[in-house]
Formats: C-alpha cells, structure tokens, sequence
C-alpha cells in the first residue's frame, strides 16, 4: 500500500487506549524511533509508528526503565530523522545542521526549564543581598551617571526605610504579645471571681431554702 494514512496522537491514542498526555510525553522521550511527518502541532505518524508506540507501552508497564526502552527501541529499529522539506533539499545540508534539526522540542522544553530555575535562583539570591544592603552613599568622582546614582541611592533608602518599618512593626508586636498575655491573666482571675461568685450565690440560696 503506497498511500498510507499518517495517524495523530489522539488517533494512536485511541487505538491503544493510553492517555494522549503520556503518548505526547513518549513522542518526545523517544522521538529518534517513530516515523513522523510535520513538526509541532501539524506533526503525524506513520502507521508503522503503533507497534513502537505499542512497544513502549508493554515494556513500561512491565517496569523496564526509559533507558531500557531507549536500547531496544535502538536494536530493533532504525533511527529516524524526520526532517521537513523547505526551499532546498534537506539532503544537500551540512551534517552539523542535520543533526541540530533532531529532536530539538525536549531540548526547548528542558533549556526553558533549566532557564527558569536559574532566573529564581538568581532573583533569590539579588533579593538576600539587598536586604542586608545598608546606606549608601556614592562619592561625586564615581565613574557613573548622575541619573543611576540618584536612582541607586532612593533605591537603598527605601530599604533602608523599609528596615525601620519592620524593626517598628516587631516593636509593636512585641508590645501587643505583652498587652494579650496581661489580658489573659486578668481573664483568667475573672473566671476565677465568677466561679466563687456563684457558689457564694448558692450556699446563700440554700440556706434561705432550708
């Protein structure tokens, strides 16, 4: 049959009745192993892709590791570079932006994540640094603009100020923790009256009774 139907991930889905989310999540893991077409959304898969989808599956769910799956997938199938036509033909590229052109979304995916654990580590660590910052003060010969001094000296003054409003803010905690534990003691003694109140209260009731 020269005219095969090129198959969609829910299509694949279907057939082998496993989550989209994990055949997207296989498609990538072993994307070098399953004959495709088209890139990103537009991508399909050959039918030929179902028994290395299948494969996968079987020997995940048997507990074998990716690593193991990965090995397999390697000696019983050839690697697949499924690589676009565009204006020229891909054949005639250079070796080095073949093999830049492989696989590349789990590479996107794991620079994006890598990006963003470093910018919070970085953010983390600018923010540690300048709460412990103390006044400063920059000398007129300093080699920058009078515009970023300006701007660097109220930005220090206003965590310096902040500083201060928080040590006041622990003042007045403090003073609040005083006050709550004094209105505990007398609530306390309160308790205590009343209790001797009202027994005083019956002994009087009953002996007027008798």
């Amino acid at each position: 049959m020269t005219d095969k139907k090129l198959l969609s991930i829910a299509e694949i889905s279907r057939l082998l009745e496993v989550p989209e989310s994990t055949l997207h999540y296989w498609k990538n893991r072993f994307a070098q192993y399953l004959p495709s077409a088209g890139r990103n959304r537009q991508k399909r898969f050959k039918p030929e892709a179902v028994e290395i989808f299948s494969l996968i599956a079987s020997m995940l769910k048997q507990g074998h590791t990716a690593e193991d799956v990965m090995a397999e997938l390697s000696r019983k199938y050839p690697v697949n570079v499924a690589i676009e036509q565009t204006a020229y033909d891909m054949t005639q590229q250079p070796a080095s932006t073949q093999f830049q052109q492989i696989n590349m979304e789990p590479a996107v995916q794991m620079a994006a994540a890598m990006g963003a654990e470093i910018s919070k580590s970085i953010t983390e660590g600018l923010r540690g640094l300048l709460s412990n910052i103390p006044q400063l003060s920059f000398p007129s010969d300093a080699p920058i603009s009078e515009e970023l001094r300006c701007g660097m000296e109220k930005t220090a003054k206003d965590l310096n100020e902040q500083g201060e409003n928080i040590q006041t803010l622990q003042e007045e905690n403090t003073c609040l923790k005083d006050k709550l534990s004094i209105m505990e003691a007398e609530l306390v003694r309160l308790r205590k009256d009343r209790r001797e109140l009202e027994k005083y209260l019956l002994d009087k009731m009953k002996a007027v009774t008798k």
